[in-house]
C-alpha cells in the first residue's frame, strides 16, 4: 500500500524501529508495548490539532481512553521497522474515535486498532460533552476496523485464577492515576509463558472504567469465555470497583 496517501493534517504518521525492550521473549512487540506507541502518536497528533495536553490543560481539561478494540495480524519482530499511521474519526456520543493502523517495510497492514477517547473535568472527573466545545475534532471516512471499540462481556462465573497486586508509584501517570497500558500488562500476566508460547493474541479489546490510584489494592481475575477467548476484570478490593475490564482472542 502506498502510505503516501496518510497525510497531514488528517493523518498522524510515525516510523519506528522495534526496540530490544519494547519485546517479548519471542522477540517480537509485546502488546502492551503496542499500546503505548497508539498512547505517544495520538498525543503527537492531538498536539498538532491543537487539542492536545496543553491545551486542554489551558481549560481545565484532560484527555482519558476509555475503550479500544485491536486486530492483530502479526506482531513485528525486534528491530523491524514499522509505520504507524492515527487519524481522528469525528464524534460518537460523548466520544472521540480515533484509529490505528501500523504498516510493515512492504505496506502491509499487520495491525489495526480503534478507540474512544473521553475529555475529563480536571475538577470533578468527569466527561464533557464535546460539541460543546469550541474544537475541530475532524472526520475522516477512512476507518481502520469494521466495528468501532464497543463494551466487553461481563462474565458472571467462577475465575479461573485470581491475583492481587497494589499499585505503585511506578504505575501512576501525568493524570495521576494508573496508566492505561498497566492493565493490559496485568491482564497479559494472568497467562502462563508456556500459554504464551503456544497462543498468540488476535484481538484485545480493553474498557477502562475508573482511576486506580496509589497504593489501591487490586484483584486481578481470568475467566473463560470459551478455549480462545478470555476476559480479566482488574477490582479495586476495598470498595469492589471495576477499574478495567480486557478481552482476549487467541490463535
Amino acid at each position: 500500500m502506498d502510505l503516501g496517501i496518510f497525510t497531514s493534517p488528517s493523518y498522524h504518521r510515525h516510523e519506528i524501529k522495534v526496540h530490544s525492550f519494547d519485546i517479548d521473549f519471542n522477540s517480537r512487540l509485546n502488546v502492551f508495548s503496542l499500546f503505548n506507541y497508539f498512547q505517544e502518536i495520538a498525543w503527537e497528533h492531538a498536539a498538532i490539532l491543537q487539542f492536545g495536553l496543553e491545551d486542554l490543560s489551558k481549560k481545565n481539561l484532560f484527555w482519558v481512553l476509555s475503550r479500544v478494540r485491536v486486530e492483530i495480524v502479526r506482531l513485528p519482530n525486534w528491530a523491524e521497522k514499522i509505520t504507524l499511521i492515527t487519524y481522528p474519526r469525528g464524534i460518537y456520543g460523548l466520544f472521540a474515535l480515533r484509529d490505528y493502523e501500523v504498516y510493515d517495510s512492504g505496506g502491509n497492514c499487520i495491525i489495526s486498532g480503534s478507540g474512544g477517547w473521553l475529555i475529563l473535568d480536571a475538577k470533578n472527573r468527569r466527561p464533557i460533552r464535546l460539541n460543546d466545545l469550541d474544537l475541530d475534532f475532524f472526520n475522516n471516512d477512512r476507518r481502520a476496523l469494521s466495528v468501532n471499540a464497543s463494551k466487553v462481556v461481563d462474565v458472571k462465573q467462577n475465575p479461573l485464577r485470581v491475583d492481587n497486586l497494589v499499585v505503585r508509584t511506578s504505575d501512576i501517570d501525568l493524570n495521576n492515576h494508573v496508566n492505561n497500558t498497566r492493565y493490559i500488562e496485568w491482564a497479559y500476566n494472568m497467562f502462563s509463558l508456556d500459554y504464551h508460547k503456544v497462543n498468540l493474541l488476535k484481538v484485545v479489546e480493553v474498557n477502562f472504567l475508573a482511576e486506580g490510584k496509589e497504593n489501591n489494592n487490586l484483584s486481578v481475575e481470568l475467566y473463560q469465555l470459551s478455549e480462545k477467548e478470555n476476559t480479566i476484570s482488574i477490582n479495586r478490593i476495598d470498595d469492589k470497583k471495576e477499574l478495567c475490564r480486557v478481552y482476549f482472542e487467541w490463535v
